[in-house]
């Protein structure tokens, strides 16, 4: 039968969490994906001033993995970014960790997203600042992804990458046709950048080994991965960076499973879900038990306070003065862009934010109620909280639906 991610977890999740030792970054993730929308994370009531009608609004969990509440964070983060994109081509580049690594990974995963992200960043910008490449500071945009197509563990970082920059000189320069970079010396610095940082690490005790796997074998893996390849894209570029930052934005928050993947669950307890194996373009089957299944999911919770999503060069908001001349420039240069770069605010571009719930018999506007139930804090819910019986209950998110955080520690 068909079903949702969250009534898997539901089904599943307990005897899921009474078979193993979880991380509290897991913990929490399966709590939220599972009580998202339910009394248990606390709710508000909604009221006509007329007193025609009343209903009981649930509220989102609002954790980055639970793929019901991620849609309005995501409209919120277009309507912010899109309107500040340069108007001019971006090529996506896309830099991927080397699978031997991965374990340290497991072990380190907010330190090793900050090593995967500062080089990515250190790498583009100056092969692009480089004089006898570019020689100009461009727009650089990053996303962490950690997840494959099956669910497996394959950390990546997918880049928006300016076609050109702002010079020492103050002057907007744009790259030759769809040439930003060549791909050898991207893939020789980002590889010496990332083996060298990381052995520091290694070296001054700042990363935690996995049992049985020494301090030397990581010395010699990093010895040996000099001689790899690494995976480096870098594909054509986009008129305008409208859809990669779409396609960004699905890593913003949701987890690996979006609320629309059609996922079946059998009598037997096995999980099927539909993907598109990027090797050969066809449509698989992907076929685990349902405590493997939450597992994977769980694998990509990400840790506290981690941010999935980087800026640099002039998307940083410490050279905003510069970002705003490269936009007078490009559009002085070329007045057939401004056309596009106005429409990125449009309404056709993202959904805009609902507005307050009205009364569906006067149209009035609704008045909140809180409950006293514990609330949202660090834009998460703190579990666990009090349930409250409704008469009407709206399962939904309304423009209303979360409340202001409180300054208790979640438990």
């Amino acid at each position: 039968m068909r079903c949702s991610l969250q009534e898997v977890f539901e089904r599943h999740g307990d005897a899921f969490a009474a078979s193993r030792t979880l991380h509290p970054r897991e913990s929490r993730a399966a709590w939220c994906i599972r009580h998202c929308f339910t009394p248990a994370c606390g709710s508000h009531r909604l009221s006509c001033p007329a007193g025609c009608f009343e209903q009981l609004q649930l509220h989102a969990c609002r954790h980055r993995s639970c793929p019901r509440c991620a849609a309005r964070p995501r409209q919120r983060w277009l309507q912010a970014r899109l309107p500040q994109l340069l108007p001019c081509p971006h090529f996506h580049v896309i830099f991927t960790l080397p699978h031997e690594l991965l374990a340290l990974w497991r072990g380190n995963r907010a330190a090793m997203a900050a090593l995967m992200l500062g080089c990515v960043r250190d790498v583009l910008l100056q092969l692009m600042a480089d004089p006898r490449r570019a020689g100009v500071r461009p727009g650089l945009l990053m996303a962490l992804h950690t997840w494959g197509r099956s669910l497996s563990l394959h950390p990546h970082v997918h880049c928006v990458l300016s076609a050109g920059g702002i010079t020492p000189e103050g002057l907007w320069k744009s790259t030759p046709g769809s040439f930003v970079l060549p791909l050898a010396p991207l893939q020789h610095l980002w590889r010496g950048k990332l083996l060298a940082r990381l052995k520091a690490l290694l070296v001054a005790r700042r990363l935690a080994l996995p049992p049985g796997l020494a301090l030397p074998h990581w010395l010699r893996c990093i010895r040996a991965l000099y001689r790899a390849h690494w995976n480096v894209q870098i594909q054509r570029p986009y008129g305008q960076a409208r859809g990669l930052l779409l396609y960004l934005a699905r890593y913003l928050k949701g987890g690996p499973v979006p609320a629309g993947r059609s996922l079946r669950l059998d009598e037997r307890g096995l999980v099927r879900m539909p993907y598109t194996d990027h090797r050969d373009g066809r449509t698989k089957t992907l076929c685990l038990s349902a405590p493997a299944f939450i597992e994977r999911v769980l694998w990509h919770a990400p840790p506290a306070r981690q941010h999935q999503l980087r800026y640099a060069g002039l998307y940083a908001s410490a050279h905003a003065a510069q970002h705003r001349a490269a936009c007078e420039q490009i559009l002085a240069a070329e007045p057939a862009a401004a056309a596009p770069a106005a429409c990125l605010s449009s309404p056709s571009t993202c959904t805009s934010i609902p507005e307050a719930p009205r009364c569906p018999q006067c149209n009035a506007t609704l008045l909140h109620h809180r409950l006293p139930s514990r609330m949202h804090r660090l834009g998460e819910i703190s579990p666990p909280a009090r349930d409250y019986p409704a008469t009407a209950v709206h399962p939904g998110p309304t423009g209303r639906s979360t409340g202001p955080p409180t300054a208790g520690r979640p438990s």
